[in-house]
């Protein structure tokens, strides 16, 4: 064989070698490439189901975010009704605590009213039994000349007729009147039960006019009131600081009817002792009334 034939079959040798090669890698790379698509598009599935969670992700994520938004605003408004309930709990301890210091206080004063009530109805139940013995005394011994009364305050009015002390439209003291008077001064006026009683002589005329003058009712009765007032100082000693005389004309009756009988009632002179506790009724009844008061308050 020539040179050239040898040349042509190693070429011809070589060309198929290369080729078979080619073909070798060739269905390599194409499998290669297979594969690689088969991963790719596996890839792009998973990266598009990554895709899909991610945005799912965000969504959640903006959900939760907005939950926790409203979670921290009700949280919010939650610690501002517990800061306010705290405060009211608070105030309600203390308007509690006032309260029981106030129902302390009042219990304590109705203590000390209830000891004061005590103490004035004893000596107003005192005064009254003294009053009732000398009213006794003065009936028996003056009889029908002389009334006596005890009122609700402790006061003790003698009831003196005025014909027994004045004659008729004068002021001047009859003999039998001085002798009356000296009588009530000495059983009633100077007793040292009475030492500290005020003594009040009121004069109290009928509802005729004097010489045709209401005004001459006033001066009569005031008149009468002072002669008495003044012969009590001069001839009996009754302190002066006790002594007191005041007119009434004939505003203050006793009998209203339009009889003799009732003028003569109404012509007369009162005598009234006044003990030194002669606001103890008025102070009693006032203290009572602060006691239902207190009652009132406990019960509200």
């Amino acid at each position: 064989m020539s040179k050239k034939e040898i040349l042509a079959i190693l070429s011809i040798c070589i060309v198929g070698v290369v080729a078979i090669v080619l073909a070798v890698l060739l269905r390599s790379t194409s499998g290669k490439l297979k594969q690689t698509q088969t991963e790719l598009a596996a890839t792009k599935a998973t990266l598009q189901t990554t895709e899909t969670a991610k945005a799912d992700l965000e969504g959640t994520l903006t959900e939760t975010q907005a939950t926790l938004a409203k979670t921290r605003s009700e949280l919010s408004q939650t610690q501002e009704i517990l800061q306010n309930a705290n405060e009211a709990a608070r105030k309600i301890a203390a308007e509690r605590n006032a309260l029981q210091q106030e129902k302390s206080d009042l219990e304590s004063e109705k203590e000390s009213l209830r000891a004061k009530l005590s103490e004035i109805e004893s000596e107003l139940q005192r005064i009254r039994v003294q009053s009732q013995r000398s009213i006794t005394a003065i009936q028996e011994k003056f009889k029908d000349t002389v009334g006596a009364a005890l009122d609700d305050a402790g006061r003790l009015k003698l009831d003196v007729k005025g014909k027994i002390l004045f004659e008729t439209g004068k002021a001047t003291l009859s003999s039998e009147g001085k002798a009356l008077l000296d009588a009530i001064a000495e059983e009633v006026l100077l007793n040292t039960h009475y030492a500290d009683y005020a003594v009040r002589v009121e004069g109290h005329t009928d509802n005729a006019p004097i010489g045709g003058s209401e005004l001459r009712n006033w001066n009569l009765s005031t008149e009468r009131a002072i002669a008495a007032v003044k012969y009590l100082q001069v001839h009996t000693g009754v302190n002066a600081q006790r002594l007191a005389a005041t007119g009434y004309a004939f505003y203050q009756p006793i009998d209203t009817t339009d009889t003799p009988e009732a003028k003569a009632k109404n012509r007369r002179i009162e005598i009234i002792l006044v003990p030194p506790q002669d606001f103890l009724s008025e102070l009693l009844t006032s203290l009572q009334k602060v006691m239902v008061s207190i009652d009132a308050k406990e019960i509200e």
